[in-house]
């Protein structure tokens, strides 16, 4: 019998409840209250396990595949190529050239990476004949969803890590030990911004049925948020001189652009282009992280619904 099953029973076995007693007490002294908030808390613990349980199971799974490697000889190759491109300029204006370098050229690099890495999560295992065996887990479909992210997640942030980790040793050696953290708040804030890049890609494969559709669809988002978003975005900045809560609102409409405005205001540095927009948007440090927990949590909520209905 379920906790609600038992909660029904309790409250319709006849005995008085605390709504009927005078002084609102009830008469086994709440053993029956605690018998079920244990119950419930059994349950979310039970639920938290098993999507934990999901998520390692990806994890393994993609390493296995490979992905892990992967992703940290890509981001390692890309990190080390323009730290060792940079040029030989030291001091706080070569290193704020670089860090913008590295966040400009991760703009292209981490949503693509992201969006590759989550088009198959659903599509794929339908496809490997793996779907209905994961679906058969006494899951919600939105909670299955969200342990599978959690795997890619943590490949993807591990695979990150390292790569640009390699970067981060040639630029501490060259600029030294100042440069570090700004470098890594960028590795950070890189990680966060593929996170939800993944989570899109999740959704999209949640929402075709074919392979070749979610990859379809992956590339599409990736060419309208790297590309054609900022050419808009750049369009009604110069068109309607825009107020600071729409130029704010338009960063945190892309989560590529948040890369850059958290680089641009690490460095002392100054762009065009989209570059020069940011510099000049003042978003706030909060208004940023909820923007982006936005565009990790509300695909994932939309992916769970179409794969409740794929199910």
């Amino acid at each position: 019998m379920s906790a609600e099953d038992d909660d029904t029973a309790a409250a319709s076995d006849g005995h008085p409840r605390a709504d009927d007693s005078p002084d609102g007490a009830r008469p086994d002294g709440g053993t029956t209250a605690h018998a079920a908030m244990t119950a419930d808390e059994t349950r979310s613990d039970g639920t938290a396990r098993q999507v934990l349980g999901v998520a390692r199971r990806e994890y393994r799974v993609l390493s296995r595949a490979r992905w892990t490697y992967g992703l940290a000889a890509l981001f390692g190759a890309f990190s080390l190529a323009v730290v060792g491109l940079a040029g030989t300029a030291t001091g706080p204006t070569g290193a704020g050239a670089l860090l913008v370098t590295l966040a400009e050229l991760s703009v292209y690099l981490v949503p693509l990476a992201a969006l590759a890495l989550g088009y198959g999560t659903v599509v794929g295992a339908d496809e490997r004949g793996t779907l209905e065996l994961l679906l058969s887990v006494p899951l919600g479909r939105t909670e299955l969803l969200v342990g599978k992210y959690l795997g890619r997640a943590a490949t993807l942030a591990v695979g990150m890590a390292l790569g640009l980790g390699a970067g981060a040793v040639v630029v501490l050696t060259r600029f030294g030990p100042a440069v570090l953290p700004a470098y890594l708040h960028y590795l950070l804030t890189a990680v966060v911004v593929g996170a939800a890049f993944l989570s899109l890609g999740v959704c999209l494969s949640a929402a075709t049925a074919e392979k070749a559709r979610a990859l379809g669809g992956a590339l599409l988002a990736w060419v309208l948020f790297v590309l054609v978003y900022d050419l808009a975005a750049l369009g009604v900045v110069v068109a309607l001189d825009p107020p600071g809560w729409l130029l704010s609102a338009l960063v945190v409409g892309n989560p590529a652009d948040a890369l850059r405005l958290v680089v641009l205001s690490l460095v002392p540095t100054s762009g065009g282009g989209v570059g020069a927009a940011l510099a000049t948007t003042a978003v706030s440090t909060p208004a940023l992280a909820v923007g982006l927990a936005l565009w990790i949590a509300v695909p994932l909520a939309v992916g769970g619904r179409l794969l409740a209905r794929r199910a």
